[in-house]
């Protein structure tokens, strides 16, 4: 029994399928069968079982899962320990984000923190903030990055930055500051499908405004912020995103950001993990680092808005 065939099986544990293992760990789909036929004969034990398309641990195989996460874990935590003398960090951060930072903060800070230790890799997955949180809950991911908080009692929240919502416009639309959303309730607005951190907060802002989001006239709902901007740009609508998202097309002249009265408060961003899982120890060194990043970087953080 090898360490790197723990690791195979537990990710065909993870992902209930020797195929799409296979996919996650760059291997031919025999090899990875080949490498749990071989532990099922070393212990003498089946396992796992069958069931369709998908398989299953067996009773065994449960054990041996547990026991597995628990050994690689210390592997990876005596490798950080003895970084200093032999040189050496390995082990894989597997990261969900919501839409915004997936886009807009996590490749920057992968980036960075790949310059310092390359022997840690990386997966990003994006999704909604409520379906990564969901995947922490289910192991699929080891740290998120979410704009709104979700199964408090589980998870551990973490600030990384705060920033504003911001009212974009198509660049030949531009109005005075201040600027009150009131008066923009005649136009059409293109708003995030629910699930979003973003349109969460804006629906929280908007409660504590006294505006039902109910009030604005949606011209459609789209679960990608680029799209929204694209679709501003183009003259479709309003809309009412991120300052990090926006920054971008903002300062290519494609469309104009103004901020609302309304929306007073900042929007967090949080780093969030598993309280009840045992966490490598380079995933808070990545929280530690990443936050350093945005207090020393600016430009990855929420800029002020052009006059």
């Amino acid at each position: 029994m090898q360490l790197h065939q723990l690791s195979i099986f537990v990710q065909v544990a993870e992902k209930k399928s020797f195929s799409k293992a296979a996919e996650e760990i760059f291997l031919s789909q025999s090899t990875v069968s080949t490498h749990i036929s071989s532990l099922e004969k070393h212990f003498g034990q089946k396992i796992f079982d069958r069931l369709g398309k998908e398989v299953v641990l067996t009773p065994f195989g449960e054990r041996l899962y547990y026991w597995s996460r628990e050994l690689l874990k210390l592997q990876e935590t005596a490798l950080w320990d003895l970084k200093e003398w032999t040189g050496r960090v390995e082990g894989t951060l597997r990261l969900g984000a919501g839409t915004v930072p997936a886009q807009y903060l996590a490749p920057f800070l992968i980036s960075q923190f790949s310059l310092r230790y390359p022997g840690i890799s990386f997966t990003l997955s994006q999704n909604s903030s409520e379906i990564v949180a969901e995947s922490l809950l289910k192991n699929y991911a080891d740290l998120g990055i979410l704009g709104e908080k979700y199964f408090t009692e589980r998870l551990e929240y973490i600030t990384l930055l705060e920033e504003d919502l911001v009212l974009i416009t198509p660049q030949n639309l531009s109005f005075k500051e201040p600027l009150s959303l009131h008066s923009l309730l005649h136009y059409q607005f293109i708003l995030r499908k629910p699930g979003s951190g973003t349109q969460a907060v804006l629906e929280k802002m908007l409660r504590q405004a006294g505006i039902s989001l109910t009030r604005l006239r949606a011209s459609a709902y789209f679960d990608n912020v680029q799209s929204i901007k694209q679709a501003v740009r183009e003259g479709m609508g309003l809309a009412i995103i991120s300052e990090i998202a926006a920054l971008d097309y903002q300062q290519s002249g494609y469309i104009n950001a103004y901020r609302l009265k309304e929306l007073k408060e900042k929007r967090t961003f949080y780093f969030a993990y598993n309280k009840k899982k045992t966490q490598p120890p380079y995933l808070f060194e990545f929280i530690t680092y990443s936050k350093s990043l945005l207090s020393l970087s600016p430009g990855h953080a929420a800029a002020p808005l052009k006059s």
